[in-house]
């Protein structure tokens, strides 16, 4: 689009799955701006796992997965919406992503594994989050009233008698603006960059939570990041997901000795739960002593033929890193991979502060809980982004705004090269003492590091600057709430606090007031 309005009926920041879905359903009902700090159209979802889909007469099973997967925190109510919901709802993507391919959409029903009672959505020969934003973006674009404004970073929110009425923006060229609005949807994906080592995309740096936080909106669980245990781990690629699939087929896990250690750890071996293998992993790089550890992942025993077939897009990605899984050792570490905590939500979207909503990984909506069920991640987003563009519609009264006028242009480049040192003390930090297996003494070490750096991140000018400044805060709250819960539960694990207290714990952490509360 040419230039930005001064104002709009609806503004979406971020242009993801939950972001376009929420979107198209506000197109009937006004203006829709979308807001992405990066190019549109861009597809690089990594989601190498299918959606699962409870059948109608199943649908209690999948529920019951989740349930399970979230460990005492899934809220009942969301998670029903979620398996209820679903099938309606993709089976409407479906149906726009076959208008976009006279062919026939690539996106397919089907069996998986034990799950012999879901259907699963997969996409053929493509990444199913890449498939999915193809169709949202498609049919977005066909809405006469959505505008999209790619390069446009979002700042802060601006509020009027508790209400949220404008988002002031640095556009492409650095200008900063205020776009006045009826309401504002956070779908700006997770906060994995707090991390040193994470599955997640450079934009991934908290900005909704930070956004929100600022303008005095609670957040929720934050303690509670998921890390994914097996993620290709080389110098010159991308911290590339190697899913649950090359385990379920046959591929062991070795540690630097080449032995075989996950029977150590858990009768399940290779296929224990995520987190378990994710801790063991940690400890068995801890034990090698080595300066940059990593573990192996090998498929080498097994049929080269159906490896190829099978797993036909790992196979490649590793190849064009000249890696050949059928031959060679995949050297893997965890990485953090996705956040249950984000913006505290009621089941429609809204927020604790009027005209605001949020979906997607920026929103805790109550379903994920202490640990997410592989594959939901795409469902919440597809369902809970519909629901709150539907809420904003019905409630927003759109109507003339006061525009308003172009600020002072900030600077867009080049930035300060501190800036980058201390994302990456920020990260380490966290990494070290805030990661997969936490301890009260290490946690204080890192909030304490994270003080300190307080002052380097404070008043932001540029882009990169403004990232710091939410990574430091995202962090700050993953770091605080952790500590706060005193047990361990889900993706939260201490080993001052090994077991569950459901007597102090069951709950959720909020964000309140500078204070993590439960409640």
């Amino acid at each position: 689009m040419k230039g930005l309005p001064a104002e709009t009926d609806f503004v979406v920041i971020g242009a993801g799955v939950a972001g376009l879905r929420a979107a198209i359903e506000l197109a009937a009902a006004g203006r829709v701006l979308v807001l992405d700090k990066k190019q549109i159209p861009s597809f690089p979802a990594q989601s190498a796992e299918p959606a699962p889909l409870g059948d109608e007469d199943e649908v209690s099973l999948h529920l019951q997965d989740t349930i399970g997967s979230g460990d005492g925190l899934s809220n009942l109510a969301a998670v029903k919406i979620l398996v209820e919901e679903g099938i309606e709802r993709i089976e409407e993507l479906i149906g726009w992503a076959a208008e976009r391919d006279r062919h026939g959409t690539r996106m397919t029903f089907g069996m998986e594994g034990a799950r012999m009672h879901n259907r699963i959505l997969h996409a053929q020969g493509e990444s199913l989050g890449t498939e999915i934003l193809r169709a949202l973006y498609a049919k977005a674009h066909s809405l006469k009233h959505i505008s999209f404004a790619p390069y446009v970073f979002s700042t802060d929110l601006l509020c009027d008698s508790g209400r949220v009425t404008a988002v002031s923006l640095l556009d492409e060229k650095g200008v900063a603006q205020d776009i006045a609005c009826s309401a504002v949807l956070l779908a700006t994906g997770g906060m994995g960059q707090i991390y040193r080592n994470t599955t997640n995309p450079e934009t991934a740096t908290g900005d909704g939570v930070s956004l929100a936080l600022r303008a005095g909106a609670e957040v929720s669980d934050m303690e509670f990041v998921q890390f994914h245990p097996t993620v290709l781990y080389m110098k010159k690629a991308p911290r590339f997901l190697l899913s649950e699939a090359l385990r379920r087929e046959g591929a062991y896990l070795r540690n630097i000795e080449l032995n075989r250690f996950l029977g150590k750890y858990h009768p399940m071996g290779e296929l224990a739960p995520r987190d378990v293998v994710a801790r063991a992993i940690m400890h068995e790089m801890e034990v090698s002593r080595a300066k940059d550890p990593f573990v192996y992942l090998d498929l080498t025993h097994l049929d080269a033929a159906k490896v190829q077939k099978r797993l036909h897009r790992v196979y490649a990605t590793c190849m064009h890193y000249n890696l050949d899984i059928t031959e060679d050792l995949i050297p893997v570490r965890p990485a953090a991979h996705y956040a249950m905590g984000g913006v505290r939500t009621d089941l429609d979207g809204k927020t604790s502060i009027a005209g605001l909503y949020s979906a997607g990984e920026a929103a805790a909506s109550g379903v994920q809980g202490a640990n997410r069920l592989p594959g939901n991640a795409l469902l919440e987003a597809i369902v809970y982004g519909a629901r709150a563009g539907k809420a904003m519609r019905e409630e927003a009264k759109p109507g003339s705004r006061t525009p308003t006028q172009p600020k002072a242009a900030y600077s867009n480049g080049p930035v300060d090269v501190g800036v980058e040192e201390v994302i990456g003390q920020i990260q380490d930090a966290m990494w070290s003492d805030v990661g997969i297996v936490r301890s009260r003494i290490g946690m204080q070490k890192a909030i304490k590091k994270l003080e300190e750096l307080t002052p380097k991140v404070a008043h932001p000018k540029t882009r990169r600057t403004h990232e710091a400044f939410n990574l430091h805060l995202a962090a700050t709250w993953v770091a605080r709430s952790a500590l706060a819960r005193e047990e361990s539960r889900g993706a939260h694990y201490r080993m001052d606090y090994p077991d569950h207290d459901d007597r102090k714990f069951l709950k959720h952490s909020v964000v309140k007031a500078d204070r993590v509360l439960f409640a």
